[in-house]
């Protein structure tokens, strides 16, 4: 071998030194040192060839700056100057645009004297490292994604091993917890909960839960709102973690900040349950607490009276003072209702001058004293307009569940066809006037606007 090297230094027959690197067995190649800036490929071994694409009769004796790229170029003879500066083995690793492609290298480079101790020839021995280089840098892709997708995640993200190890977290986990980086550098799991609890509406069934997560390994959570004494709301998903073969490594836990979405879904079911004028109920809220009193009252055989009401003469109100002071008038109108209105009872406006009253667990006679309290109060109102003051009636029939009402709605027009016999009596009154539920169809409905 040392006399091959030798021969390696001064023979200058490419098939011969060919021969010579085949020996090595690892890709090689020998590099003639013409100046500081010109290198000239002297030969290639077999291995080389098989491994870069290359072949030994095409590239022996020419110059590297006509076989690879400008840029690759540039880094090899960088390379090359160094070991020849140093006079010494010299070990990089490099990145080649080859005939099969880009490729990487492991380098090792042997400088060769002449007599006069000046470097004229280089033996450079390469592993390829292709495979290793490209797990490298698909581990150092897959770290980046993953870093970038905890910075900008919209969830505060929290990873812990199954010794409940705190192992990663992001930016945003701080921010929703109010909780040190310190704290969670620290990687105990129990200590970062404890500083956390006192931010709690509800502490003690948080870590309850939370507890129970870490022993139920199999158990995923999805949206589970948890209510924060600042008045913030978290929603929270967790699940374990497993290897492929059913191990256990830990859990993830993401904390999203919902305030903002419960406050708008709060205002968006609000509005879509309350009439926008008065302010209070509307009328599908109003027919779904009827079918619900219904069926309760049905089951437990309670009682359940309805009241209709509708504002006498509202159409003229429109006509002479305006829409603007018709929507006084009907703001008033509840404005003095709503007092008398309890808790269990369901005051809605049905469209319009009409409007009900859900009564449940009230008997006919009740009801009626209860609508002729309400007439009187209204009655009672006046309203400045440029025409001049004036007051307003309000006249309401009233309904009571029969045994023989096979639904709500029969309830419903009862207490409606009492509303009609009350206006064709002359409005500003109740139907029936006594505790019989009496009324029969007028032999002219009238319109409740005239």
């Amino acid at each position: 071998m040392v006399n091959q090297m030798k021969e390696i230094n001064v023979n200058s027959n490419p098939a011969e030194l060919r021969q010579m690197l085949d020996y090595l067995g690892v890709a090689a190649f020998v590099i003639d040192v013409i100046s500081a800036n010109e290198f000239r490929l002297a030969a290639i071994n077999a291995r080389h060839e098989q491994l870069s694409g290359m072949k030994h009769d095409e590239v022996a004796g020419r110059s590297v700056d006509v076989l690879l790229s400008p840029g690759t170029v540039a880094l090899l003879k960088a390379n090359y100057r160094r070991c020849v500066q140093e006079k010494a083995a010299t070990d990089y690793q490099e990145t080649l645009d080859l005939p099969i492609g880009r490729t990487y290298w492991q380098t090792s480079l042997v400088p060769f004297f002449d007599q006069a101790g000046k470097v004229t020839r280089l033996l450079g021995t390469a592993y390829e490292i292709s495979d290793q280089v490209h797990l490298e840098l698909e581990a150092r892709y897959q770290s980046t994604v993953m870093s970038v997708y905890l910075d900008e995640s919209p969830d505060g993200i929290l990873v812990v091993d199954a010794n409940n190890r705190i192992k990663t977290w992001n930016r945003r986990f701080l921010e929703i917890w109010h909780i040190s980086e310190a704290i969670m550098a620290a990687g105990d799991g129990e200590a970062a909960l404890g500083a956390v609890v006192e931010q709690l509406a509800e502490p003690d069934s948080f870590v309850r839960r939370i507890k129970e997560l870490y022993v139920s390994l199999n158990e995923e959570e999805q949206g589970v709102r948890i209510q924060m004494k600042d008045g913030r709301i978290l929603e929270r998903y967790s699940r374990g973690l497993h290897a492929p073969e059913g191990h256990y490594w830990g859990r993830i836990w993401f904390y999203r900040d919902v305030t903002e979405l419960q406050r708008m879904t709060e205002q968006l079911l609000h509005m879509s349950q309350t009439d926008p004028l008065t302010g209070i109920a509307n009328r599908r809220v109003f027919m779904e607490r009827l079918h619900e009193e219904y069926r309760r009252a049905q089951r437990y055989k309670h009682n359940l009276s309805v009241l209709m009401l509708d504002l006498d003469h509202f159409k003229q109100v429109n006509d002479r003072n305006g829409h603007a002071t018709g929507d006084t008038v009907l703001r008033e109108f509840v404005r003095v209702i709503t007092p008398e209105i309890r808790a269990s009872d369901c005051f809605a406006r049905l469209g319009g001058e009409e409007f009900a009253i859900l009564l449940p667990e009230s008997r006919l006679g009740s009801a009626r004293q209860f609508a002729q309290r309400l007439c009187q109060a209204v009655a009672a109102l006046t309203f400045d307009s440029p025409q001049g003051a004036f007051g307003v009636t309000v006249s309401i029939g009233v309904a009571t569940l029969c045994d023989s009402d096979a639904s709500p709605e029969q309830l419903i027009n009862r207490s409606d066809k009492c509303l009609y016999a009350a206006k064709s009596e002359g409005r500003n009154r109740v139907r029936p006037r006594g505790d019989t539920d009496d009324c029969e169809e007028p032999e002219k409905r009238l319109n409740p606007g005239l």
